[in-house]
């Protein structure tokens, strides 16, 4: 979560509507210490409301349920990623460069924010469950997926890379490097997630000259081509 002061620095004057702005954000906090410590399977709203002493009448005001408050901890937690990332890509001008970048920028932040990375691989667990309940967590997922992709898509330009190649690559950021760090936090608790990030970041560049390879060794002829609609007979033409 940002920090208090950042928050306050930018509240709006009505004192009512800057009450509800930080009651809110000590919610999100408080919901986001409770998921990343019991889960996100087995945390309640009384859970919350025992150990943060939130009443309930305040949390429902502002979140309908446990889900909705999930959902929330999630968008903020995805909004920091990214904005983690752009400032990471400031400058980045070459395409393994933005590549680098997006890898390193992932693993540092989840190194400093273990609990959203908790947060976040359960969410991946579940969403394997198709449940209804849970599409808005999808479409967040959706959301930063297509948000590499962007900023793949920037890099890529000329290579021949097709779309599905930027979200197979952007996937694979995101998914790969929050799986290794779950499985390297729980084989080796306390240490860093990566005692050496650039030979992470170098093997997700490898992947792009993989992809950028394969999609430039596809000639153009090999593509398959636009179908044209039949040409119109020109007026005056005579018909058979």
């Amino acid at each position: 979560m940002p920090g208090t002061a950042a928050l306050v620095a930018h509240l709006p004057a009505s004192p009512r509507e800057r009450r509800k702005i930080l009651t809110r954000a000590e919610l999100l906090s408080a919901g986001r210490k409770l998921f990343s410590e019991k889960g996100l399977y087995e945390s309640r709203i009384e859970d919350l409301t025992s150990t943060a002493g939130i009443a309930k009448g305040t949390l429902y005001r502002y979140f309908r349920d446990r889900e909705h408050l999930i959902e929330a901890v999630v968008a903020e937690g995805l909004r920091e990623l990214r904005q983690h990332i752009e400032v990471r890509l400031r400058g980045a001008g070459g395409r393994e460069e933005v590549v680098r970048g997006l890898a390193e920028a992932h693993l540092s932040f989840l190194d400093q924010h273990r609990d959203l990375m908790r947060i976040f691989h359960q969410v991946r667990g579940l969403l394997t469950f198709d449940r209804a309940r849970w599409k808005p967590l999808h479409a967040l997922l959706e959301a930063h997926i297509a948000f590499l992709e962007r900023a793949l898509g920037l890099a890529v330009r000329g290579t021949g890379m097709r779309p599905a190649d930027r979200r197979l690559l952007a996937t694979l950021i995101f998914g790969g490097i929050s799986g290794f760090g779950m499985a390297r936090a729980a084989l080796a608790p306390g240490e860093r997630l990566c005692p050496d990030p650039g030979v992470v970041a170098g093997a997700f560049v490898g992947l792009y000259e993989r992809i950028a390879a394969r999609a430039a060794a596809v000639p153009p002829a090999s593509r398959p081509a636009r179908s044209r609609p039949p040409a119109r007979p020109r007026s005056g033409a005579r018909r058979p």
